[in-house]
């Protein structure tokens, strides 16, 4: 196949995670290509692809989720509590492997337009923490707000959209998702429909696909104070799916919580930072990889 580009991560969407992760790969000294496909409905995943191996690939990621239609959908920020700053001992413990959570945490990141759905397990260097409800999560930083910074999803997303800009990241509009390519049961890249018509984009390590802009609430009716909120990419061990969340130090008061990356530095074979799931073939998936494929 021909290619356009190539870089390291292929972001399909520019809405708020698409942003950090954006931002996230230029702090590693990776290469992103973002692309802003303009969705921006309650089910962003783009299970309407034309294309067959990429539609089935999107629903065999959710088939286990039942009809996306019938899920709640939530358009304010997640905010989670995180007690303590002492990250969680994952050396001694490893969280077990738990097909229902995982569920569950996949449903949550499409009900909200802060998700995103990773082609990849990736290990970004994040911090291990152990949430006031008892998960355990990996958190990666992109920036923090204070408490009083206003409504709080608008101000989430000037933060986001002032870091691409002032990285220089060029966002690419008018760049509709047509499908993702596949070799030897893995995305490599993504094919874009665009004025120009169509783009190849080759991933080096993954596509990662998200919302689009969506219209937020003007006002949410949580409160939080403090000194320091703390904006994460925020996923769970052994899933593909995350979002983009605040984390506290204690709902609804805050007074700040560390989620400090270690390492925030592209290794030279960025290759080695990422847990590649098992192989995926069009009719074949597997939606859970068990931990260390």
């Amino acid at each position: 196949m021909q290619w356009d580009d190539e870089v390291d991560v292929v972001c399909a969407g520019a809405g708020a995670a698409g942003l950090a992760h954006a931002i996230a790969l230029d702090e590693l000294g990776g290469e992103v290509f973002i692309a802003d496909w303009g969705v921006a409905e309650h089910n962003w995943l783009g299970t309407n692809a034309t294309d067959e191996c990429t539609r089935h690939f999107f629903a065999e990621m959710t088939s286990d989720l039942g009809p996306l239609h019938g899920q709640s959908h939530d358009v304010g920020v997640p905010i989670r509590a995180v007690p303590s700053h002492v990250p969680a001992d994952s050396g001694r413990t490893v969280a077990p492997f738990v097909g229902a959570r995982l569920r569950e945490w996949a449903a949550q990141c499409l009900a909200t337009p802060f998700g995103y759905l990773s082609t990849r397990l990736p290990d970004w260097s994040a911090t291990t923490v152990q949430a006031s409800d008892g998960q355990i999560l990996e958190v990666l930083e992109i920036g923090a707000l204070s408490a009083d910074s206003g409504e709080l999803a608008g101000s989430i997303l000037d933060l986001l959209t002032t870091g691409v800009a002032d990285r220089d990241i060029e966002v690419h509009s008018d760049h509709a998702l047509q499908r993702l390519v596949f070799e030897e049961g893995l995305a490599v890249g993504a094919v874009f429909a665009t004025p120009d018509g169509p783009m190849a984009v080759r991933a080096r390590h993954g596509v990662t696909v998200t919302s689009g802009a969506v219209q937020l609430p003007e006002i949410d009716p949580r409160s939080v104070s403090g000194d320091i909120l703390r904006v994460c990419l925020v996923g769970q061990r052994a899933s593909r799916f995350g979002r983009v969340e605040v984390l506290t130090s204690e709902p609804p008061a805050v007074s700040g919580v560390a989620c400090h990356t270690r390492g925030r530095r592209l290794p030279a074979n960025l290759r080695e930072t990422y847990r590649h799931s098992g192989s995926w073939r069009c009719g074949k998936v597997h939606g859970y990889p068990s931990l260390g494929e």
